[in-house]
């Protein structure tokens, strides 16, 4: 576990996230007339707000240092702060992970509160686990438990997959290399689909992870 590179997830998600709010919701042609390059922060005289995409990283970051591993634990204290956060009514909340809120207070288990949807809830909140777990298999059994919770379309993970991996080319490369992050991206995808994304829960060992990831096409 690199103790820096997970400051520096946190850290540069919050400054992403405060950089980036002012433009959400706002069309690629209308941003630079209405607000400029996001080359400073704009949300509100100067400065900037963090959004869910920072408190999500926050909340999974401290899950997974009560979880120490298991991923069931990792779910149910995930489930847990997500109840509570969403009980705040957070401004900006997404659709899907709204009603996966409150399935949870309704009684849901963290393996059955997603709803179908291929929204970005998974992804914003990935980065922390390629920072933070060395183990693939283990990341993208990490990375499942926090999509299915909240999203169980098996785009969304696959969204996830890639800013995990994404973080995780960052902490382990000196420079970014765009086209071996997509690779490695879309083996760990192909492998997800070859053991059952829709239905298994757990990962094959390293081997036969990487096994699996040559033989499935794309």
């Amino acid at each position: 576990m690199n103790r820096d590179a997970i400051i520096g997830c946190i850290l540069g998600t919050a400054v992403g996230d405060a950089l980036g709010l002012p433009y959400e919701g706002v069309s690629a042609k209308r941003s630079p007339r209405l607000l400029g390059p996001p080359d400073r922060y704009r949300f509100f005289f100067g400065r900037g707000m963090i959004s869910d995409d920072t408190e999500h990283t926050c909340m999974v970051a401290q899950s997974l240092i009560e979880a120490n591993g298991d991923t069931n634990l990792f779910a149910r204290r995930f489930a847990s702060r997500l109840r509570w956060w969403i009980l705040a009514l957070p401004a900006g909340v997404g659709k899907a992970t709204a009603r996966a809120g409150f399935k949870l207070w309704l009684g849901a288990k963290p393996t059955n509160a997603g709803v179908f949807s291929a929204g970005n809830g998974p992804a914003m909140r990935a980065a922390i686990f390629g920072a933070a777990i060395d183990d693939l298999p283990q990341m993208l059994q990490f990375v499942r438990a926090s999509s299915r919770l909240t999203h169980s379309d098996p785009k969304a993970e696959c969204g996830a997959i890639a800013v995990a991996f994404a973080a995780r080319h960052s902490r382990d490369h000196e420079s970014v290399d765009a086209n071996l992050w997509l690779a490695e991206s879309r083996s760990a995808i192909r492998a997800t689909r070859a053991f059952g994304s829709c239905r298994r829960q757990t990962f094959p060992s390293k081997r036969n992870f990487h096994s699996a990831a040559r033989q499935q096409d794309y």
